[in-house]
C-alpha cells in the first residue's frame, strides 16, 4: 500500500531557490564560457538582458518543484532517499528528454553544451527532490500528540 504523503509548500519554495541559485552558479559561473561559446554570446548581450528572464527562470523552478513535489506524493516516498528516488524518475521522464529537444533540433548541436545542461537537470532535480522529500509528512501512520 502506498503511504500517503503530504507535501509542505516551504519545501517547494526552498526547492525552487535552490534550483535558482544553482542554475544561476553552474551557468554564470562554473560552465558560462560553454554557454558563451555554444551560442556566440557577447558580453554585451549579457549587460542587456532584462530581470524579467530572471523572473521567469525563478517561475520555471517553482513549476519544476511543484512537478518534483507531485512525483514524491504520487510515488508515496517520503523521506531524504524518497525524495532521490522520485526526482532520479522525474529526470528520466522529463527532465532528460526535455533538455535533449534544443540539442536535437538546434542549427548548432552543441554536445558540449547539450553534456552541461544534462548534467546540471540531473544533479539539481536530484537535490531538489531531497530537500522536498525530506519535508514530506507521512500522514499514513498516526502521529503522537
Amino acid at each position: 500500500m502506498k503511504k500517503k504523503i503530504k507535501i509542505r509548500p516551504i519545501s517547494i519554495i526552498l526547492s525552487a531557490l535552490f534550483l535558482s541559485m544553482f542554475g544561476g552558479i553552474w551557468y554564470g559561473w562554473w560552465f558560462s564560457d560553454v554557454q558563451v561559446e555554444a551560442h556566440r554570446y557577447t558580453p554585451e548581450d549579457y549587460a542587456n538582458n532584462s530581470p524579467l528572464w530572471y523572473l521567469g527562470g525563478i517561475l520555471i523552478s517553482l513549476f519544476i518543484s511543484w512537478g518534483l513535489g507531485l512525483m514524491v506524493r504520487l510515488q508515496g516516498l517520503p523521506g531524504f532517499k524518497g525524495g532521490i528516488k522520485a526526482s532520479i524518475k522525474a529526470a528520466i521522464g522529463f527532465g532528460i528528454p526535455l533538455v535533449s529537444y534544443p540539442y536535437v533540433f538546434s542549427p548548432l548541436h552543441d554536445f558540449t553544451l547539450y553534456m552541461v545542461g544534462l548534467f546540471q537537470i540531473v544533479i539539481a532535480w536530484i537535490i531538489a527532490g531531497a530537500i522536498i522529500g525530506s519535508m514530506a509528512i507521512d500522514e499514513s501512520t498516526p502521529h503522537e500528540s
